[in-house]
């Protein structure tokens, strides 16, 4: 039956268009009667979640692999299949001569980019009404060159939060930076000497390197520049470019510093820790969104009579 993927439920038979994420190579398998057989795997996706659909072949390698070559990362395919799971995962399951794998031509791409469903007015409006509080002159003038540019506000208001990970979908940048600020904002009201000022200019542009990072096509994924450069790089050097003429020295390293440390550690690909309260207080703040964010979307997407899911990200999480 022709469903999205959040629609999708176990022993469903499926005949659906979807992007392709990613996907994997041909291997070996035995299937459960003796022999061999070649299957691969690929990420499909919609607007409402993301699944992986497994091609079960037979012994002939060669036609698995012209089938595996017919579609390739962000081409749109229609999937017949059946919903199966894997790890309390729902996974679709294609097997050779009762199901197929075809390339398509999308109807409707908003069908397969998913989208905040929250007020993307209502949220910017939130975050101009911070920008306009703003005590500290440079700052102030440095936010409003970034969120008064009508063509970068429109950027903004689509631009996703992630690949996969937290806030992967349009608006998603918004939904996260803001709710970043929301956090450090409350938590520095806590320390009388922090500069709330510095702490919103980083809490709201930390992640801003993802507008170069992310590309949207039929789905969303990292670029050629983002993989090698990182957003953190990249959003450093777009608001030291913009704070040309507008901020003084100090205050722009100190916002540097927060931009470029806010992944918290090194092996999380930060190139610098935090090393005054500022920074700590948006590194947490951060990691606090996107994790109780990473948690919300695990336990409604998940449908398990468990009370407990594998996450490759998180491990065990608890549903109830």
């Amino acid at each position: 039956m022709k469903a999205m993927i959040g629609e999708l439920r176990i022993g469903m038979q499926v005949d659906s268009l979807f992007s392709v994420k990613y996907k994997r190579a041909p291997v070996l398998y035995n299937p459960a009667k003796g022999g061999i057989g070649w299957r691969f795997a690929f990420g499909a996706a919609d607007r409402t979640g993301e699944i992986e659909v497994s091609y079960w072949g037979g012994a002939d390698e060669k036609g698995v692999r012209a089938l595996h070559a017919s579609f390739r990362e962000g081409d749109i395919v229609r999937v017949k299949g059946m919903v199966g799971t894997w790890k309390d995962r729902p996974k679709i399951d294609v097997n050779e001569g009762m199901g197929s794998i075809e390339k398509a031509q999308p109807t409707d791409l908003s069908d397969f980019i998913p989208a905040t469903t929250k007020d993307v007015g209502a949220l910017y409006g939130e975050l101009l009404a911070l920008v306009a509080g703003v005590q500290h002159a440079g700052l102030k003038q440095l936010l409003e060159a970034f969120f008064l540019d009508p063509a970068f506000a429109a950027a903004f208001k689509k631009a996703p939060g992630a690949m996969t990970i937290h806030h992967a979908w349009l608006g998603g940048l918004l939904e996260h930076s803001l709710g970043v600020a929301r956090i450090a904002l409350a938590a520095a009201r806590n320390y009388p000497g922090v500069d709330q000022d510095l702490v919103l200019a980083g809490s709201l542009l930390h992640d801003v390197g993802k507008m170069r990072e992310l590309e949207v096509t039929t789905n969303i994924k990292i670029g050629e520049e983002g993989m090698l450069r990182g957003h953190t790089v990249l959003g450093e050097e777009m608001v030291r470019e913009k704070a040309k003429g507008i901020l003084d020295e100090l205050t722009l390293l100190k916002l540097s510093h927060i931009i470029l440390s806010h992944l918290g550690k090194n092996e999380h690909g930060a190139p610098k820790e935090p090393m005054f309260t500022e920074a700590a207080v948006v590194y947490y703040a951060d990691e606090l969104d996107s994790k109780a964010n990473q948690f919300e979307r695990i336990r409604t997407e998940t449908t398990t009579e468990d009370f407990r899911v594998y996450d490759r990200w998180l491990h065990e999480v608890y549903l109830r």
